[in-house]
C-alpha cells in the first residue's frame, strides 16, 4: 500500500493540490480546481504524463474536495483512501497565535475562525476544506502551514503608525501573505545562486498578488499588511487605498460589510474591467478595449513602484528581481508591461529567454542588465509536504 500525503492550497476561487509519496517526495498527480463559485468551473488532474481537463459546475470548496478525491481514486492515483497519511493546508492569516505550522485540534480551528476578519477571502474556504476532510477522512491528521510564518522577522518600523495602545489592543501589525511561496523562492535561489545568503525582490503575481524584499533571506518588508487587502492592484480586491474613502462609503449609506465586499471581492481587475481573468483581460486588450488598458496600465504601475522602493529598502544590493505565481510565472504580455515601467534602472531583457518555455526557473534578463531577472515556479505544496512529514513523523 502507498504512503500518500495530500496537499490543499485553498485560495479564494480555486483549490489546488498536490499527491505527494512519503518514501520518495514524488508528485504522483497534481491539478486544481478554478472559478469556483461561478456558473462553471475548471476541473484539471495532471498525472503519469496526461493531462485531464474539463468544465463543470464548482459551486463552492466542499464539492471542489469531492471531485478531487473522486477522481484520483477513479483514475487509479489513490487506491485506497486509508493510503493518505496526511494531509498539509496552507493558511494565509496565522496571526500571532501560529508562528510555526501546527497540527490541527479543535482549539486551532476555534483560532483559525477567529482570524476570519483579517483573512475574509482566504480563511473561510481553508477552515471549510480541513472540516470537510475531517469528516470524510477522521483518521487522517491535518496539519495548518501559515504564509504569516515566513513575515514574522519583518522590522516594527515597516508597520503602521497608529495609536499605539489600539495597534496593541487588536493586533494590528504587518503580518504579509504568501509566505510558504517566499519561503520557497528564498530556498531555491540560494541553490540556484551557490549562496547561503540572498537579497531578493520577489514578485508574487497571482490573482492574489504581492511582492517581498528579502534580505539576508528574511523577510524585511512586503506589501501585504494586516489582511492581503493592502499593496498591489490584485483580481478582486483594491489593494493600497485611502482609508477615508471607506469611511466616506459608510458615512454616505453603505455598510461596513458592503464596503467589506466591495474592497475584496468586487474591486480590483474585476472592479476595473468586470473580469479577474488575466486571459479575458489580455484579449479585450487586443480588442483595444480602453477599460481592459486603463487596467492593466494600473495594475503594471503599482508593481514597478513597488519595485523600485524595494529595491531602495535593500540599498540596491540586489541577487535577483524574481516573479513568480501564475502571471509571474507565464504572462510574458504582463511583464514586459512592467518592465516598461522600470524607468530608474538599466534593465536588459531577453525576449526570446522570456518567450521560452521551461519546467523550474530561467533567467530572462540579459548579462548587461542592472540586476538579473529571474521567472520562478513556485512550489509552495513542497515546502506544505515537508511540514507534514517532519510534523507527524512520516
Amino acid at each position: 500500500m502507498k504512503s500518500i500525503i495530500l496537499v490543499i492550497n485553498a485560495g479564494s476561487s480555486s483549490i489546488k493540490y498536490k499527491v505527494f509519496d512519503v518514501t520518495s517526495n514524488n508528485v504522483l498527480a497534481n491539478g486544481q480546481c478554478e472559478k469556483i463559485g461561478n456558473p462553471m468551473g475548471i476541473f484539471s488532474l495532471k498525472y503519469n504524463g496526461k493531462k485531464i481537463e474539463e468544465e463543470l459546475p464548482i459551486s463552492d470548496h466542499q464539492v471542489g474536495i469531492k471531485i478531487i478525491l473522486d477522481e484520483l481514486q477513479s483514475k487509479g492515483i489513490i487506491h485506497d483512501l486509508n493510503e493518505i497519511k496526511g494531509i498539509g493546508h496552507r493558511i494565509v492569516m496565522g496571526g500571532t497565535a501560529f508562528p510555526n505550522s501546527t497540527v490541527v485540534t479543535d482549539d486551532v480551528l476555534k483560532q483559525l475562525k477567529a482570524y476570519i476578519p483579517l483573512a475574509p477571502l482566504h480563511n473561510p474556504p481553508e477552515i471549510e476544506t480541513i472540516e470537510v476532510f475531517k469528516k470524510l477522512l477522521p483518521n487522517v491528521k491535518n496539519v495548518t502551514v501559515y504564509d504569516t510564518s515566513f513575515h514574522t522577522t519583518i522590522p516594527e518600523f515597516q508597520g503602521y503608525a497608529l495609536n499605539k495602545e489600539v495597534m496593541k489592543k487588536y493586533q494590528i501589525k504587518r503580518y504579509g501573505a504568501h509566505g510558504t511561496s517566499y519561503r520557497y523562492i528564498t530556498n531555491k535561489m540560494q541553490n540556484v545562486l551557490g549562496k547561503d545568503k540572498v537579497n531578493l525582490v520577489v514578485c508574487h503575481l497571482g490573482n492574489g498578488a504581492s511582492i517581498c524584499a528579502i534580505k539576508d533571506s528574511k523577510s524585511f518588508n512586503t506589501t501585504m499588511g494586516v489582511t492581503p487587502l493592502e499593496g498591489l492592484v490584485m483580481g478582486t480586491r483594491c489593494g493600497d487605498i485611502d482609508p477615508s474613502i471607506a469611511l466616506y462609503l459608510i458615512r454616505n449609506g453603505m455598510t461596513v460589510d458592503q464596503v467589506d465586499n466591495l474592497f475584496n471581492k468586487e474591486s480590483g481587475l474585476k472592479g476595473l474591467v468586470g473580469t479577474n481573468d488575466l486571459r479575458e483581460i489580455v484579449q479585450e486588450i487586443a480588442n483595444n478595449n480602453q477599460d481592459a488598458i486603463m487596467a492593466m496600465e494600473t495594475f503594471s504601475r503599482r508593481v514597478a513602484k513597488y519595485i523600485v522602493a524595494y529595491a531602495n529598502e535593500l540599498e540596491g544590493k540586489i541577487d535577483g528581481i524574481i516573479f513568480t505565481a501564475g502571471i509571474g510565472e507565464n504572462n510574458a504580455k504582463v511583464l514586459n508591461l512592467i518592465f516598461d515601467k522600470l524607468h530608474l534602472f538599466k534593465l536588459s531583457i531577453n525576449q526570446n529567454a522570456l518567450s521560452e518555455q521551461y519546467s523550474d526557473y530561467k533567467l530572462i534578463s540579459n548579462s548587461e542588465s542592472a540586476y538579473a531577472i529571474y521567472q520562478v515556479r513556485t512550489d509552495e505544496e513542497l515546502m506544505i509536504e515537508q511540514d507534514v512529514k517532519t510534523l507527524l513523523k512520516l
